[in-house]
């Protein structure tokens, strides 16, 4: 045990030099900007501006939109006092909802929105007796390729056009009419993700 006390004595004696002054000042020019980086100091050539000393110039803009707030609500304020407050909403305009007008539906007639007694009093025909028939005509399909829906998986889109005929036929007359009507419909057909 003497003798690690020994050396601790010894050791407690030393003590080392203490640097040189301008030791840090020689490391920052060997390492050279990034020295300066290091020591987080900027070069001597580029100084930060403080944010201390803003311009006056800085708040103009924020003064202008306020005193345009000011003047905007002033006058808003003056109009709605001037013209006696708020416009009175008349509650039965407000609710009113334009009715369409629907035409009497008679199914034994050809045509739509025509009642049977009306058609054969300007056709001079005798109405009753009418038979349709209907076929679907398949005229085109488009395929448009895959396209994407909002949240959901892809799908192909296909858009199918059609041309609706109704034959209408009274026996007693011989008498035909050809009611023809395009329509296209379009189809989302769901793809697997893999």
């Amino acid at each position: 045990m003497n003798d690690f006390q020994s050396i601790e004595d010894e050791l407690k004696e030393l003590s080392p030099k203490s640097p040189p002054s301008n030791l840090a000042e020689k490391i920052e020019l060997g390492l050279g900007d990034a020295g300066n980086l290091a020591m987080r100091r900027l070069p001597e050539e580029i100084k930060s501006p403080s944010t201390d000393n803003k311009s006056p110039i800085f708040w103009l803009p924020w003064i202008g939109l306020g005193i345009a707030a000011t003047l905007i609500v002033t006058s808003l304020s003056v109009y709605i006092i001037k013209s006696g407050g708020f416009p009175a909403i008349d509650p039965l305009v407000s609710e009113a909802v334009s009715t369409p007008v629907i035409l009497p539906e008679d199914p034994e007639s050809p045509i739509h929105g025509v009642s049977v007694a009306e058609l054969e009093q300007r056709s001079g025909m005798p109405v009753g007796g009418w038979t349709p028939t209907f076929k679907e005509k398949l005229l085109d399909r488009i395929d448009e390729g895959v396209v994407s829906r909002p949240g959901g998986s892809p799908a192909r889109q296909v858009r199918m056009q059609y041309l609706d005929e109704i034959l209408w036929q009274h026996p007693a007359t011989q008498t035909r009419i050809l009611s023809t009507r395009p329509r296209q419909e379009i189809i989302l057909i769901d793809l697997d993700l893999y």
